[in-house]
């Protein structure tokens, strides 16, 4: 087995906890659009997966209406998702132990760069990592595949020794996809059974587990 250089991170319900923000930027997208989010829509399901498909998918919303929705959205998100996000527990000392350890850390996630490279400063999280990689802003690239590619394109990485972190399917299939190992978290938005039928290396249930699994002095379970 290869070493691993390289650890690729998700951002929404991986290192950050943002589904306040998300839904309440989703709701006013939709009254903009003169639509209205049912009061029991639950929008776990949706954290992860791109803007544009949602719209469509869930709310049968397409074309220039989808695009005027995701311009409103984003609107909300810029203001409000620092107040109404978290970074989760324990991850602060997971990166500086990794960054420590050696690692390059990078983020690989749905959002476009430059607003996943907002929420990292505004959660103080931006220092640790060495780039960010997300959907192009014209949706051109915008599955989780696509974005992992781009990743290793972008940032020179070899598949072998990179590994992806993400909480869910679509991050490990797109791990799998690219030739990367992948570790799952089960403390975000997917589920258990979506996590295993992606087949990760390993499923952690608390940031705090994820270390050990790659510092040789917590055990090393690659």
């Amino acid at each position: 087995m290869k070493e691993l250089h390289n650890i690729l991170f998700d951002l929404d319900g991986t290192l950050v906890d943002s589904s306040r923000a998300i839904r309440a930027s989703l709701s006013y997208a939709l009254e903009r659009l003169g639509s209205g989010m049912p009061p029991d829509q639950g929008i776990e399901a949706f954290i992860g997966l791109p803007l544009l498909e949602i719209l469509a998918d869930t709310f049968g919303i397409t074309g220039q209406r989808a695009e005027l929705g995701i311009r409103h959205y984003r609107e909300h998100y810029d203001e409000h998702a620092q107040s109404e996000s978290r970074v989760y527990d324990h991850v602060e000392e997971l990166l500086e132990r990794l960054d420590r350890a050696g690692f390059r850390l990078f983020v690989a996630t749905v959002k476009p760069a430059p607003i996943a490279e907002k929420v990292l400063r505004d959660m103080r999280l931006r220092p640790w990592f060495s780039g960010v990689a997300g959907s192009s802003m014209d949706h051109s690239r915008r599955d989780k595949s696509a974005i992992i590619r781009h990743a290793l394109e972008q940032f020179g990485l070899a598949a072998e020794h990179s590994l992806m972190i993400g909480d869910r399917g679509a991050d490990i299939s797109g791990a799998r996809h690219n030739g990367l190992r992948a570790v799952a978290v089960s403390y975000g938005f997917g589920s258990l059974e979506e996590l295993l039928a992606a087949g990760p290396d390993h499923i952690v249930g608390c940031s705090s587990e994820i270390a050990p699994l790659l510092v040789p002095t917590g055990g090393n379970g690659f």
